[in-house]
C-alpha cells in the first residue's frame, strides 16, 4: 500500500510540474527555428524594427521575385506592423496562393530581425468549359487560362467557342505588375456570340487597358480603349429581329476607390467604382455618338472564422444607342431566376446581397452554403418604369487548391417581376420580344465561382 501511494504522490506530482512547465511556457515568446537557427517572435512593444532577413517558405511554381514584389520592403528597411499585415494581404489578392501567413522574429541570442513568409501555391492552369442550347441552336466553348503562367504571375487565357457550326474564340493576356511596378495591363480580342432576344449578337472586338494601383492599392485609375464589331446570326428562341450591323470605337476612364482583399476563400472590405465612357457608332442604318456611365459598389464583411455577408450594387445608364448596345440583365447576367435577357433597358438599379457560410473547407473541396436575394429596378422599352426581386439560396462546390475554381448551382423563386413586356406584335415600335418571368417557381441558376 505504502508503495502504491508512493507511486500516485510521484505521479501527482510529475503531473502538477508539468502543468505548472506548461504555464510558464504559455507566458514566454514561443520558439521558432528558421534553417536550424533558434529564434523568437518579436513583440509589437518592439515594432518597428529593422529586418536583417527576409526568409519565403513553400514556393514551388511561383519565382520568389514575384514575392518580393509584393512587399514593398526589403532587407535593411525598417518595417512597422501595418506594413508586414499590408503585405500579406497584398500576397492573398495575387489569388496565386492557398495559404499566406508569416512572421517577425527575432534571433534569441543576437540582434537580426527576420521576415518569414510560408506560403502554398495554387495550381493556376485550369480549364474553361461551358455550353447551351436553345430552339434549333447549341454552342459550347472550351479552353484554358493561367494567372500565374509559368511562375511569373502574368495571366494567359484561350478559348474556342463553336456557335450551331460558326468558329470563334477568345485570348487574353494581363500583366498585373507591368515594369514591376503596380500597373496593371490588359489586351484583349475576340469573337463570340451573345444570345439575345430576337438576335445573336456575333462581336468581334479588340480591348487594351492599362491602370494604376495606388494609396496601398485603395486607389485604382486607368482607361480602357475598345473597338468592336456586331454581327447577328438567328436568335436560340425567339422572334427574329435583326438590327443592322455596326463598328463602335469607345474610350472608357476607370476610377475604383477602396479594396476588397481576398483571405483564402472569402471577401473583405469595400470598394466603389467608376466607370464613364463615350464612344462613337458606325453602320449603315446609324451614325452616332453616345455616353454610357456605370458605378458599381461592393461590400464583403466576415464574421467568426465561417461567415461572409456580400453585396453589389450597380448603378448603369446609357444614352440612345441600338439594340444590341443596350443595356440587359436576367438569367446568365445579374438577376437569378428571371429569363435570360429579361431586362434591356438604357438605365437600370440593380443590387445583390449573398449570406456565405463556409461549412466544410480543406485543401482541395470546400463546401459554402448561400442564401441570396437579387433585385433590379429599369426603364423598360415602353419606357416605363418596373422592378424584379427573386430570393434563393445555393451551395458553392469551390477547390481552394485551384484558382477560382468550382461550381456554383443556386435556386431562385421570382418573388416579382413587372417590368412590362414587349409582344411579338409590338416589335416594329419597341425592337426585340422581352420574356415573361414565371413567379413563384423555383428556377435554377448555374455558373462557376461565385455568382459576384
Amino acid at each position: 500500500m505504502k508503495a502504491r501511494a508512493a507511486l500516485a504522490a510521484c505521479l501527482v506530482a510529475s503531473w502538477w510540474s508539468g502543468l505548472a512547465r506548461a504555464d510558464q511556457e504559455e507566458h514566454k515568446a514561443p520558439d521558432v527555428f528558421v534553417d536550424g537557427e533558434r529564434t523568437c517572435k518579436v513583440d509589437e512593444a518592439d515594432l518597428p524594427a529593422k529586418v536583417d532577413e527576409i526568409r519565403i517558405e513553400g514556393l514551388v511554381r511561383t519565382k520568389e521575385y514575384v514575392v518580393r514584389r509584393e512587399l514593398f520592403f526589403s532587407e535593411g528597411d525598417v518595417v512597422t506592423r501595418a506594413m508586414f499585415d499590408l503585405a500579406l494581404t497584398r500576397l492573398w489578392n495575387t489569388t496565386i496562393f492557398a495559404h499566406v501567413d508569416g512572421e517577425i522574429l527575432r534571433s534569441c541570442d543576437g540582434d537580426r530581425v527576420i521576415a518569414v513568409l510560408r506560403l502554398e501555391d495554387r495550381w493556376t492552369l485550369n480549364p474553361l468549359f461551358s455550353f447551351g442550347s436553345g430552339g434549333n441552336a447549341t454552342f459550347f466553348r472550351v479552353g484554358a487560362s493561367d494567372n500565374n503562367l509559368l511562375g511569373h504571375y502574368v495571366e494567359a487565357q484561350a478559348q474556342y467557342e463553336n456557335f450551331d457550326g460558326f468558329h470563334g474564340g477568345q485570348a487574353i493576356f494581363r500583366d498585373p505588375r507591368l515594369f514591376g511596378r503596380r500597373l496593371e495591363l490588359l489586351v484583349q480580342t475576340d469573337r463570340l456570340v451573345r444570345p439575345r432576344r430576337g438576335f445573336s449578337d456575333q462581336r468581334t472586338q479588340a480591348i487594351v487597358e492599362i491602370a494604376k494601383l495606388e494609396l496601398s492599392d485603395q486607389l485604382r485609375f486607368g482607361a480602357r480603349v475598345s473597338a468592336f464589331a456586331n454581327r447577328f446570326l438567328p436568335p436560340l428562341d425567339s422572334p427574329a429581329y435583326f438590327p443592322a450591323g455596326t463598328e463602335t470605337v469607345a474610350v472608357e476612364p476607370t476610377l475604383r476607390v477602396g479594396r476588397v482583399d481576398t483571405v483564402r476563400i472569402r471577401q473583405r472590405g469595400t470598394s466603389l467604382e467608376l466607370r464613364p465612357s463615350v464612344g462613337r457608332v458606325f453602320g449603315s442604318d446609324v451614325s452616332t455618338e453616345y455616353a454610357a456611365f456605370t458605378a458599381q459598389l461592393l461590400a464583403f464583411v466576415m464574421s467568426g472564422e465561417r461567415w461572409n455577408f456580400a453585396a453589389r450594387a450597380r448603378v448603369s445608364g446609357t444614352t440612345r444607342v441600338p439594340e444590341h448596345l443596350q443595356l440587359y440583365a436576367g438569367g446568365l447576367d445579374l438577376l437569378r431566376g428571371f429569363p435570360d435577357n429579361y431586362v434591356r433597358t438604357q438605365a437600370f438599379w440593380l443590387t445583390n446581397a449573398e449570406v456565405r457560410f463556409t461549412a466544410f473547407d480543406s485543401t482541395w473541396i470546400a463546401l459554402v452554403p448561400v442564401a441570396f436575394a437579387d433585385a433590379v429596378a429599369a426603364r423598360g422599352p415602353k419606357g416605363d418604369v418596373g422592378g424584379a426581386l427573386a430570393v434563393g439560396g445555393g451551395l458553392r462546390i469551390l477547390v481552394p487548391k485551384f484558382v477560382g475554381t468550382g461550381l456554383r448551382v443556386d435556386f431562385a423563386v421570382p418573388v416579382t417581376g413587372n417590368v412590362r413586356e414587349v409582344g411579338e406584335g409590338e416589335m416594329a415600335r419597341f425592337g426585340p420580344t422581352t420574356p415573361t418571368p414565371e413567379t413563384g417557381s423555383v428556377q435554377p441558376s448555374f455558373g462557376v465561382y461565385q455568382f459576384f
